[in-house]
């Protein structure tokens, strides 16, 4: 039998013309944003919701994809998770 867990997403609007995504695990409370665009749009989904950041999954090193990073783990402590191979790019 494999255990199902109920996971909820928030798509949200950063750097104008591009979107950000938020992964939220209710029964821990663990919240991950996809990628890290800017630290406004991921706080701007987060008040929208009431969630809490735990953590930043980031696909690449690409500044779009990682701008707010520095900011958000300052602020919210949060882990970053990231592909091995493109650590030296990513903060």
């Amino acid at each position: 039998m494999i255990a199902q867990m109920t996971a909820q997403t928030q798509l949200f609007l950063c750097l104008k013309d591009n979107f950000g995504v938020l992964l939220h695990h209710p029964a821990s409370g663990a919240t991950a944003a996809i990628d890290a665009p800017e630290a406004s749009g991921v706080e701007r989904a987060l008040r929208a919701t009431g969630w809490r950041l735990t953590d930043i999954l980031v696909t690449h090193h690409h500044h779009d994809h990682t701008g707010g990073i520095e900011e958000l783990k300052a602020r919210y402590r949060c882990r970053i998770v990231a592909p091995a191979a493109e650590a030296d790019g990513i903060p």
